[in-house]
């Protein structure tokens, strides 16, 4: 997973106090079955994954890992919207969303 610059400021920004993290995972909804869950947390769960960025960490939930190998997290700012975008391969037309791989990828990721 890819984190812009962009998304690092603003979530190193949102962050209530320095020992908050943030937790991600996919979730079924939306219209291409999954969508994803961004929380603040102050621990992580057993079994999660860290990515550790300057002036925060994600933890993201094991099983969501291979979901979200090829995203890229972005925040944008717009006069009609403000907020993080995921880009997935497999997202739907709004963005919101996104179909599991059926295949694995050429390069088995």
């Amino acid at each position: 997973m890819l984190i812009t610059p962009q998304a690092q400021a603003k979530l190193r920004a949102l962050l209530p106090q320095p020992d908050c993290a943030y937790r991600l995972r996919a979730i079924p909804g939306g219209c291409q079955g999954y969508t994803y869950d961004l929380k603040i947390v102050t621990q992580p769960q057993p079994d999660d994954v860290a990515q550790t960025l300057p002036g925060f960490t994600l933890y993201i939930e094991a099983q969501s890992v291979p979901s979200l190998t090829e995203v890229v997290m972005d925040y944008v700012e717009g006069l009609v919207h403000s907020g993080f975008v995921f880009h997935h391969p497999n997202s739907c037309a709004c963005g919101q969303s996104f179909a599991p791989d059926t295949c694995p990828s050429p390069q088995g990721v």
